[in-house]
């Protein structure tokens, strides 16, 4: 329950003149009182104040704010969360755009400086008639918070005390004063120098980059910094998409970047902000901070798309289906026994066959791959072995073209609507993926890497020929899979594979195709086998796309 002082007369009132303040219509719902998301919590690390887009509802924590000390700051709190709303909105887009800047600028940043960055942006304009109010709510959270002040939020206080006309130490703690200023010489001076700076520069986005390049000095660690606002609460994180076009749209701020670098603050020596990093290492830095296993899926789903943007430049994208295919069936529907997956469960069919005994008794129904067969369409099935030995970067670290390679082949077969298996290998224990059309799906899983050795696996290739003859075989490899076939009776089997198969083709890397012709003698001297050979790495997908139309084109 909220602390007697706020009444909803009290709150009605407040939320008025926080509307007024920017004279604005605003589609929220007056504020509620905040729900703890855990009840067991130190409420001094619930959020004060945020916005849930998605009720367009603003909660406060009014118990919190009394604890503070700062009940009579309501207003300005509010304020400040409607200016987020109606002046500054930070858009999942926008917020994305920023974490891939800061990370290029401040590589490894464990905690993102946005919520630092918007805040400064609204405070300025809420302080200019509620300074004082807002000034008790970043005192106040430092009493309850009770922990020491690290110089990336010391500096920040120090620019809201040099933007309201503060004396040092109202804000920021006066006993760190002089030790902060021996270890950051100009400290001072250069928090003065910010509030003068900062709100005369004429867009957001250089903006950014002057906050990005102050702040690196006072962040001893950018793998280890972390840190709270008392309103910092309701910044969402941008999704896979909101990133990925972020990384892709830099372009819109390369006119920010250079005025940066001519004013001074981007570049100099240790420092990699004058640099435009690729892509994958971008992706990498933005998603290589984030806990759990989030941040691998993040970036296996980013560098999957910025692989098919690279197919679709080779490849002619075909209009997509209407619905897109289940590639999966229900099997015959079996009792559920205990230890079994709950997740294969059939809850719909389960309710209309066991009514009342569907708790007790629920149904369980296996998933299949649902193939075609070879025949369909007269489109052949084609199986892809990728070379992922040592040799090769990983593609999702460092651009593969031999990855882009059987991507091309993939996408290709896949929009002639031919299915695809894909088996990328190593010196053993190859993965092999299922029977697949769907395109996203065979592209994540050509984004595998195995490394170490290299061995091929002729006996898979001997029993995926047997199981599945007449589908077109494509080895993409180099130099080493001539020492593979050379040994024991695998030129026999490579042979043998290949008179089951509609085509097989060895599309490798090497210096010249002379030793490659006079190792591979035998099976050239079989019709349906084929040998592509690249001199380069970056002719690989070109070549993919000229093998793909020979092999696929009717």
């Amino acid at each position: 329950m909220s602390p007697p002082r706020f009444t909803p007369d009290t709150v009605a009132l407040c939320w008025r003149d926080a509307l007024d303040l920017w004279d604005v219509r605003v589609q929220l719902s007056p504020p509620e009182p905040h729900v703890p998301f855990r009840p067991d919590a130190d409420h001094a690390n619930e959020p004060l104040a945020y916005i849930d887009l998605a009720k367009r509802q603003v909660f406060v924590h009014f118990e919190l704010l009394h604890d503070m000390g700062a009940a009579g700051s309501l207003t300005a709190v509010l304020a400040h969360e409607i200016g987020h709303h109606a002046r500054f909105p930070h858009t999942l887009g926008w917020d994305a755009e920023l974490r891939v800047q800061e990370q290029r600028l401040i590589p490894g940043l464990k905690q993102s400086l946005t919520n630092l960055f918007y805040d400064l942006q609204v405070n300025e304009v809420v302080g200019r008639t509620h300074a004082a109010a807002l000034a008790e709510v970043y005192r106040g959270f430092q009493r309850v918070r009770g922990e020491g002040t690290s110089p990336l939020f010391f500096f920040y206080l120090a620019i809201y005390e040099e933007l309201w006309g503060l004396p040092p130490g109202q804000l920021a703690p006066a006993a760190q004063e002089a030790p902060m200023e021996a270890r950051f010489p100009g400290l001072r001076a250069e928090a003065r120098m910010f509030a003068q700076t900062f709100y005369a520069l004429p867009s957001p986005r250089l903006q950014f980059l002057y906050f990005c390049a102050t702040f690196i000095r006072y962040i001893d660690s950018p793998e280890e910094t972390t840190f709270s606002l008392p309103l910092g609460g309701d910044v969402s994180l941008p999704d896979e998409d909101d990133l990925d076009a972020a990384i892709h749209g830099s372009g819109r701020w390369d006119d920010a970047l250079e005025e940066a670098k001519e004013r001074g603050w981007l570049g100099g020596e240790g420092s990699s902000a004058g640099e435009t990093p690729d892509v994958l290492s971008t992706i990498h830095r933005v998603t290589h901070h984030l806990p759990g296993s989030g941040g691998g899926k993040l970036r296996r789903a980013l560098v999957g798309k910025h692989y098919r943007r690279l197919v679709n430049q080779h490849v002619l994208k075909l209009p997509s289906a209407p619905s897109k295919p289940e590639p999966y069936l229900r099997t015959t529907p079996e009792a559920w026994e205990y230890g079994d997956d709950p997740s294969s469960i059939d809850w719909t069919l389960t309710v209309l066959s066991q009514g009342h005994l569907a708790a007790v008794s629920p149904l369980r129904r296996e998933l299949e791959a649902d193939l075609p067969p070879p025949s369909e369409l007269g489109v052949p099935s084609v199986e892809i072995y990728l070379d992922t030995s040592g040799s090769m970067p990983n593609p999702q670290v460092q651009f593969n073209n031999m990855t882009l390679a059987a991507q091309v082949l993939s996408a290709s077969a896949i929009r002639k609507k031919a299915t695809v298996k894909g088996v990328i290998y190593s010196d053993g224990n190859p993965s092999v993926s299922p029977w697949m059309y769907d395109e996203d799906t065979a592209s994540d899983f050509l984004l595998g890497h195995i490394g170490g050795g290299t061995r091929y696996p002729f006996d898979l290739l001997e029993s995926l020929s047997r199981e599945r003859p007449d589908a077109m075989r494509v080895i993409i490899s180099d130099s080493d899979f001539l020492s593979n076939v050379s040994g024991g009776g695998n030129m026999r089997r490579l042979v043998e594979a290949t008179r089951r198969s509609r085509a097989l083709v060895a599309f490798l890397l090497l210096p010249d195709e002379h030793q490659a012709r006079q190792v591979l003698a035998p099976a050239l001297a079989e019709r349906r086998f084929r040998l592509v050979v690249v001199t380069w790495l970056s002719d690989f997908g070109p070549a993919a796309v000229a093998l793909s139309r020979a092999l696929l084109e009717n």
